[in-house]
């Protein structure tokens, strides 16, 4: 089950039953930069133009200068998602940031009798009520990551007869806080994310590699099963989740062109592999595609001066998903 699915079927299901605790991050999970839902959420390795928090802190430790960053997103009616990202160096080896997302459903309508209906029939049935006089439910979900992450670099030397491998490991961390609103229900929560990546190449093998770098990923989310406490004295649990990744970059001087390719998988969906591609032109115009597993995806990043304009697209069998972000480095 892929995240915006899962999304999907919780906003259907938020009237009657409280969100379950192993998908108690899936709202957060919606407000993913649109650089890695284009890319099919496979970009653990890889470093981003923004949502380091939700990616992989330790891409926060790649980026050299301010910036801050809007992103939008609109699940056809069903959901939106807005959320804003602030990046600065403290010094040339630490850099921070601070996220803040914010969630909601307009219009949730109650419908008691949905289990024994299909996700198309569930979704169908509660969009027939929307133009009634029912009764609307409130629900919203916000969050505050703070993130801090450092790069470091090395070299591993094979020997005389081999070569050496020169390396970078960014590391990076996030403290986030949550809090949740179903009807007249609070719930309130603290969690904790690790992440790293590796970068390195192999020209010292060949000539044919001096233009190609090899990354791994790796991020832990809410490692200590993050607790979320109900008003009701209900408690979630949102689930250890851990990402692993791969990624290459090709770097085409001729064409002053960069064509990168991902691949993760996530302990949460068992079973699935994500895959994406990035052809980085000039540094001004990004095309990306991807597939999270279950769904295609699509996005175009345009380079404006000091902006970077990113959207994305994807079709859902519960609706349509279209995700805007502008991002400013100063």
């Amino acid at each position: 089950m892929s995240v915006f699915r899962t999304l999907g079927i919780l906003i259907l299901l938020l009237p009657v039953i409280a969100v379950s605790g192993e998908y108690a991050d899936a709202f957060m999970l919606a407000s993913l930069h649109p650089q890695v839902q284009s890319m099919g959420f496979s970009s653990v390795a890889l470093p981003t133009t923004s949502g380091y928090a939700l990616n992989n802190p330790a891409g926060l430790g790649v980026k050299s200068q301010s910036s801050a960053t809007l992103v939008y997103q609109d699940h056809a009616g069903l959901s939106n998602n807005l959320s804003a990202e602030l990046v600065y160096p403290l010094n040339p080896e630490y850099i921070i940031g601070v996220t803040v997302i914010h969630s909601g459903v307009d219009g949730l309508i109650y419908r008691p009798s949905l289990f024994n209906l299909t996700p198309e029939a569930r979704r169908d049935s509660v969009r027939a009520l929307q133009n009634t006089e029912t009764e609307n439910i409130p629900y919203r979900e916000d969050a505050v990551y703070l993130s801090a992450a450092r790069e470091f670099e090395f070299t591993i030397n094979l020997g005389w007869k081999f070569f050496k491998i020169p390396c970078r490991l960014p590391l990076g961390a996030s403290i986030k806080y949550i809090d949740k609103l179903l009807e007249e229900n609070r719930g309130l929560g603290t969690g904790i994310d690790l992440g790293a990546q590796l970068y390195f190449d192999l020209g010292g093998m060949t000539d044919g590699l001096k233009q190609t770098e090899f990354s791994i990923g790796l991020n832990v989310t809410d490692i200590l099963n993050s607790p979320v406490y109900w008003s009701t004295e209900h408690q979630d649990a949102i689930k250890r989740n851990l990402t692993v990744g791969f990624g290459v970059t090709q770097n085409i001087q001729t064409w002053h062109t960069k064509l990168t390719l991902s691949t993760s998988t996530h302990s949460r969906f068992q079973g699935m592999r994500q895959y994406g591609m990035q052809i980085n032109v000039k540094e001004l115009v990004y095309l990306r595609g991807g597939h999270d597993g279950e769904t295609p995806s699509f996005g175009l990043g345009i380079a404006f001066k000091k902006f970077i304009i990113g959207y994305t697209f994807s079709h859902h069998e519960l609706a349509e998903m279209q995700k805007i972000g502008i991002n400013y480095q100063f």
